[in-house]
């Protein structure tokens, strides 16, 4: 009896911690108030093709990001996103620099309006007004919690392809792992060993991409008010491009023309409060 007591007390006690790190993560942007955010994005990106010395350029990349909640619709947040005080380099040339405009909307980074739900995903992205670079894929970093989660709580979250002025980019995967608390924060790490194999067709060209993706970061996230404080981390890849032209002298053939792109950048996205 005494035996059987120890076991239930154990179980009991087990049962509880384990309901007790059991939680559930949501966003909650306020309406009509503006969350601030620093990001940097810097590194170097190189392109090549058939046995080419590759072309490398650094870009270094600083601005302030606005999300504002409008409302929601239909339980979706209706979120404008906007880029100001934007300073973007590449090599030694200056692409952007609003730093002293305090209103100046960046016309290198996109402003957009994403629908929202409160686990974090984007049910739609629309161009407000149009910019050089596709910044949607960096926001599509952003957990998508799952309804609860307890240390160790893995899941798979995907970015659609989508294109930089190096070049297109294949759908990425990484893997999400909730870690539990970080101080007053809620802490999750993502990563990424994905081996990329992908076959595409655009008029007449086929384009076989092969490559891999080995980024990995980390995010922080105040449970309490529902937003994001910080995610951080590494974006490397390495992606193989395989165009099968058509022959201009031989009509029904060919031409293999490789390219090769690779990208090793730093990023940083931290809340101003």
């Amino acid at each position: 009896m005494k035996i059987f007591k120890i076991l239930l007390l154990v179980v009991c006690c087990f049962s509880y911690n384990m309901f007790a790190q059991t939680t559930g993560l949501i966003y909650k942007f306020p309406s009509l108030e503006t969350l601030l955010y620093r990001v940097n994005i810097n590194g170097t990106g190189s392109w090549s093709s058939f046995d080419e010395k590759p072309s490398t350029f650094k870009v270094k990349t600083d601005f302030l990001l606005e999300f504002l909640n409008l409302g929601e619709s239909e339980g979706l947040y209706q979120i404008k996103v906007t880029a100001k005080k934007s300073k973007i380099v590449v090599n030694e040339d200056i692409f952007e620099d609003t730093t002293t405009s305090e209103t100046e909307i960046s016309s290198f980074i996109p402003q957009l309006l994403l629908q929202v739900d409160k686990n974090g995903r984007i049910h739609k992205s629309v161009t407000l007004k149009r910019g050089l670079m596709d910044f949607a894929p960096f926001l599509g970093l952003f957990p998508v919690f799952p309804d609860s989660v307890t240390p160790g709580t893995k899941w798979t979250q995907k970015i659609e392809s989508f294109h930089l002025p190096s070049g297109k980019i294949p759908q990425l995967e990484f893997t999400y792992v909730y870690e539990g608390k970080a101080g007053n924060n809620e802490k999750i790490r993502f990563l990424s060993n994905q081996v990329i194999r992908e076959t595409s067709k655009e008029k007449d060209t086929e384009v076989k991409i092969t490559g891999r993706n080995t980024s990995d970061g980390q995010i922080f996230f105040d449970a309490s008010k529902g937003i994001l404080i910080k995610s951080e981390g590494k974006l490397n890849l390495d992606v193989n491009y395989m165009f099968q032209v058509p022959d201009p002298d031989k009509k029904g053939k060919f031409l293999p023309v490789p390219v090769r792109i690779m990208l090793n950048l730093n990023f940083l996205f931290n809340q101003v409060k």
